[in-house]
C-alpha cells in the first residue's frame, strides 16, 4: 500500500516500456475472439440485496461517512473508510490489529463463515472494506460487494430504507 515511490524505494519491480493501446478504427473484427465474459466473483447485485435486507442473515457494512445518517439499508452497520485508514495518510490501511478491533467494535466477526455485504456510496470505497476484511485473515469467499451500492439503492423508491426523521 502507500505511493509508487514507497514502492521503488523498498525495491518494487515497476514496468518502464511503453504501453501499446489499439485503436479501435484499426482493430480487425473479423478475427474471432478469444475472451469468454463472466459473471464477476465476489458481486451481488440489487436482488440479492434485497433478499439479504429482508432475510437480515446477512453482515451488510456500509463504508460512507457522514452520509449513512442521511439513510441507509436496513440492519447495515456503518465502518467508515477514514476507519481502516491512517489519520497521517489516508492512502495506507491501519494495521491489520487496527484494523481487527474497528471491526470487532461495531459487533463483526471478520473470521465467521456468515455472508457479508459490502456497500458504500457509489461502489468505490467499498472496495476497501474487501481488502481490509482480507488483511484481517478473512476468507473473503462470503464476502461480496454491491456496486450499485446507495446511488442505486437510494433512489429506487421500493427498496427498504432506514431515513432520518
Amino acid at each position: 500500500q502507500g505511493s509508487l515511490e514507497e514502492w521503488t524505494a523498498k525495491s518494487g519491480e515497476v514496468e518502464t516500456r511503453p504501453v501499446v493501446v489499439p485503436r479501435a478504427d484499426r482493430m480487425d473484427l473479423n478475427i474471432p475472439a478469444n475472451y469468454r465474459a463472466r459473471d464477476a466473483p465476489n458481486i451481488i447485485d440489487m436482488d440479492g440485496m434485497v433478499e439479504a435486507v429482508r432475510g437480515g442473515e446477512d453482515v451488510i457494512l456500509d463504508a460512507r461517512g457522514t452520509t449513512f445518517q442521511d439513510g441507509h439499508m436496513d440492519g447495515a452497520v456503518n465502518v467508515p473508510y477514514r476507519s481502516i485508514v491512517t489519520k497521517a495518510d489516508l492512502l495506507k490501511f491501519r494495521s491489520r490489529e487496527e484494523l481487527s478491533i474497528v471491526f470487532e467494535e461495531r459487533g463483526v466477526d471478520v473470521m465467521s463463515d456468515q455472508r457479508i455485504l459490502l456497500t458504500c456510496g457509489s461502489g468505490v470505497s467499498v472496495c476497501h472494506l474487501f481488502l481490509a476484511l482480507a488483511e484481517c485473515g478473512r476468507d473473503n469467499e462470503n464476502t461480496l460487494v454491491y456496486d450499485g451500492s446507495w446511488t442505486e439503492w437510494g433512489a429506487d423508491s421500493d427498496t427498504p430504507k432506514v431515513l432520518p426523521e
